[in-house]
Order: structure tokens, then sequence, then C-alpha cells
């Protein structure tokens, strides 16, 4: 896979492979969709520095939308990692907002270490 690596059972990281193009954003929904078609509990870590572009973000946001049961069923957590701590208060401020355009629970941390917790804590 190039946009997510498994860390261990039920966790997913995404990876710095750059969402740029189209092809990025479509290659990133097939990887999705395979992880969901596992049909497990999982919980997925991601770097909020690495936002997709918009060309890559279009087809992820489609798809995003048109998988919200699947989501909903399976992933246990979406776990940003937000190094920055002023941009981290800025995204729990926001949490409320951006939660209810989301079918699963997020979380925001500083370090992969405490990102790795909140997997684990939310698959527990």
């Amino acid at each position: 896979m190039k946009f997510f690596r498994k860390i261990e059972p039920g966790i997913f990281t995404g990876t710095d492979a750059p969402l740029a193009s189209e092809d990025d954003g479509a290659q990133w929904t097939r990887e999705y969709d395979a992880i969901l078609g596992e049909e497990q509990p999982f919980a997925v870590i991601v770097n909020a520095a690495q936002r997709p572009q918009p060309p890559a973000g279009k087809p992820m946001a489609l798809w995003m939308k048109s998988r919200k049961a699947q989501l909903g069923a399976w992933v246990c957590a979406t776990v940003y990692v937000v190094e920055d701590e002023m941009q981290r208060a800025d995204f729990l401020r926001s949490a409320d907002k951006r939660q209810k355009t989301m079918p699963y629970p997020m979380a925001f941390v500083a370090t992969e270490a405490e990102a790795l917790a909140a997997a684990r804590d939310a698959l527990a």
C-alpha cells in the first residue's frame, strides 16, 4: 500500500506519500476500500500536516460521502497527530463541527505515541 501502513492488528497509519493528484486520491480510496473490505474494526492514525491537495481531495471527499455507513460500522477512530500546539488547539475548538460530518470518532494528539495509545483505546 502506498498511502496506508498496518502498524499492528487493527491500527493503520497514513504514510508520507503525497496526496497531490486526482490519481493519488483515487488510489487512496482503493486502499481504504481494501481496509474496509476486511470488515474488522480498525483505527487510523493520520499526520494532520499531510493534507491532500485539492485535486486529490475531490475523489477522497466523494468516496467518504458514499462510504459513510461502512466507515461508521468499522472505523473506531481516526487519530490526528497535530504537533503544533496552536494548530492542535484550533482543531480541538472545531472538533464538534468536524465530528458532525464524520461517522466515526476523531481525536487530536501531539505525538505518534499519544496517537498509538488513542488508537488502542478506541479499539478496546
